[in-house]
């Protein structure tokens, strides 16, 4: 068994980086959708902690997004840009259908499901882009 510590590169130091920033984001975000219905229940209007916490939130995992892109290599970049324009060819035909759908009589769906599946496009192209890669 090998019981010396790894050595820290610049790319585990970038990850780690990452990792901290978007946890902070996610957990800002969260934060700030759970205590909206408690801030009415003592009288805050429900947006104000969603925007005291979760635009914040939102904004930090953005930037560590960007950030962890622009930290990689032009082989990396490759990979994240064909996976983000694969979720959006495969989530935006989605998305419209349901859209157009919801005129002929399909019942109104929540705007999140649109997230979900733009995130789910998402999972599917980086797992297409780790494959073609490999």
């Amino acid at each position: 068994m090998n019981t010396t510590p790894r050595a820290t590169t610049p790319r585990r130091s970038a990850n780690r980086a990452f990792v901290a920033r978007f946890l902070i984001g996610v957990f800002l975000y969260g934060l700030g959708l759970a205590l909206s219905p408690l801030g009415a229940s003592i009288g805050l209007p429900l947006w104000l902690p969603a925007l005291v916490l979760a635009v914040p939130g939102i904004a930090l995992m953005a930037i560590a997004n960007i950030a962890m892109y622009r930290s990689g290599d032009e082989f990396e970049r490759r990979k994240i840009a064909e996976a983000v324009m694969l979720a959006f060819v495969v989530a935006t035909p989605l998305i419209l259908a349901v859209g157009a759908l919801q005129f002929f009589g399909l019942p109104q769906i929540n705007w999140i499901f649109a997230f979900t599946i733009l995130m789910l496009g998402w999972i599917v192209g980086t797992i297409v882009s780790a494959i073609r890669y490999r």
